[in-house]
C-alpha cells in the first residue's frame, strides 16, 4: 500500500458524516447536557436508530466534546456512558455504572448500597449527562420485556441523579417505554437516526450529497454528468445506511487501486458489493449488475431483511 492509499483509508477511518439528521441529533443531546450544566435542568431523550445509522458516532462525538478530566483531587466525568449488559439486571447495571465511575469495589454490596454509591459518584464526578447505550438488551431473545424491577430501578436512579439522560438503542428498544409508563413519561422527547429514503425527495438529495462526499474522500469524485441510475443502485445496495455506504466505497476504492483504475467503475462497485455487503449478491441480485431488477433486498436471507420498513419501500 502506497502513501496516498494509506492517507485515503486514514481519512475514511476518521470520517464523521455530519448530515442534517446527525447534526440535529447531536444538537439535541448537547442541549440536554448544557441545560443541566448551566441551570441544573434535567432533560431526557430517547435516541433510536437501526444498526449503522450513526448512534455510536453520535455517542463518540458527545464524549469528545465533554471529555473526562482531573482536578487536583477529583476525577470529573461530564458525560457518563453505560453499555447495557446483554442480560440486564439491577445488579449488573449498577456494577457497570460503578465500574465506569472508577469504583474499585464495583461488585461489592447490596443493590441499595450500590445505588447509593452511584448517586454519590455522580455528584462527586459532576456528571451532567448519562448515556445508556444498547438499550435493546432490555428485550430478550424471546422478545419479552425485561423485568419491570430493572426499568423501575433505572427510572428511580435517573430521577435521583439529577443528570440529564439519553436512552440509546435499536428500534425495538422502545418496548421498554411501552411496558413502563413512568419511564415513558420521562423520555417523551425522541431523537431518530433513520436511513436515507428514496421515497422522500429531501432525504434522497441528502443521500446523494453524502455519496458525492464519500467519492471526494476517496479522491475519485463523480463527474458532473452522472445520472440518477447510479444513485438508485447505491441506495438499493446500502438501504440508505451510512455504515454500508462507507464500507462499500472503501471496498470499491481498494478494488480500483488494485486494478489500477483512476476512478471507481461500476464493475468495482459490483465486486465490492459481494465483498463488503452480501457474499451471495451476484448477477441479478447485485444492484450494480446490469441485470439487476431494482427490487429491495429485503426477503429472508437477503442483507436488509431485518431492516424492512415502510420508509424504505419504493
Amino acid at each position: 500500500m502506497n502513501k496516498d492509499q494509506s492517507e485515503v483509508l486514514s481519512r475514511f477511518n476518521n470520517l464523521v458524516i455530519q448530515h442534517p439528521q446527525f447534526k440535529s441529533a447531536l444538537n439535541k443531546i448537547v442541549e440536554a447536557y448544557q441545560l443541566n450544566d448551566e441551570i441544573g435542568f434535567q432533560l431526557n431523550l430517547i435516541c433510536i436508530g437501526m444498526s449503522g445509522t450513526g448512534k455510536s458516532t453520535l455517542k463518540r462525538k458527545v464524549v469528545e466534546r465533554y471529555p473526562v478530566y482531573y482536578t487536583k483531587d477529583q476525577k470529573i466525568v461530564p458525560v457518563l456512558v453505560i453499555d447495557t449488559p446483554s442480560l440486564p439486571t439491577v445488579k449488573n447495571m449498577a456494577e457497570a455504572m460503578l465500574f465506569q465511575l472508577g469504583d474499585s469495589t464495583f461488585n461489592k454490596g447490596s443493590a441499595v448500597e450500590k445505588t447509593g454509591r452511584i448517586l454519590n459518584y455522580i455528584k462527586q464526578c459532576e456528571v451532567k449527562l448519562i448515556i445508556f447505550d444498547e438499550l435493546q438488551h432490555f428485550i430478550d431473545q424471546g422478545n419479552r420485556a425485561a423485568p419491570r424491577q430493572v426499568s423501575d430501578w433505572l427510572k428511580t436512579l435517573i430521577d435521583q441523579s439529577g443528570a440529564s439522560s439519553v436512552l440509546m438503542g435499536l428500534e425495538q428498544s422502545e418496548h421498554i417505554l411501552r411496558i413502563n409508563e413512568q419511564l415513558r413519561r420521562r423520555f417523551s422527547r425522541r431523537v431518530n437516526l433513520k436511513p436515507f429514503s428514496m421515497v422522500c425527495s429531501n432525504s434522497f438529495r441528502e443521500f446523494i450529497k453524502v455519496l458525492k462526499g464519500l467519492y471526494r474522500t476517496a479522491d475519485m469524485p463523480l463527474s458532473g454528468d452522472i445520472d440518477q441510475d447510479l444513485f438508485k443502485r447505491w441506495h438499493f445496495a446500502t438501504n440508505g445506511i451510512i455504515a454500508h455506504m462507507t464500507n462499500l466505497i472503501v471496498s470499491a476504492y481498494q478494488i480500483a487501486q488494485r486494478e489500477g483504475y483512476k476512478s471507481i467503475h461500476q464493475q468495482c462497485l459490483e465486486q465490492a458489493f459481494t465483498e463488503s455487503i452480501w457474499s451471495e449478491g451476484e448477477g441479478k441480485l447485485n444492484p450494480f449488475n446490469r441485470n439487476f431488477g431494482f427490487n429491495r433486498l429485503i426477503k429472508p436471507g437477503m442483507p436488509f431483511h431485518a431492516a424492512r420498513t415502510k420508509e424504505l419501500d419504493v
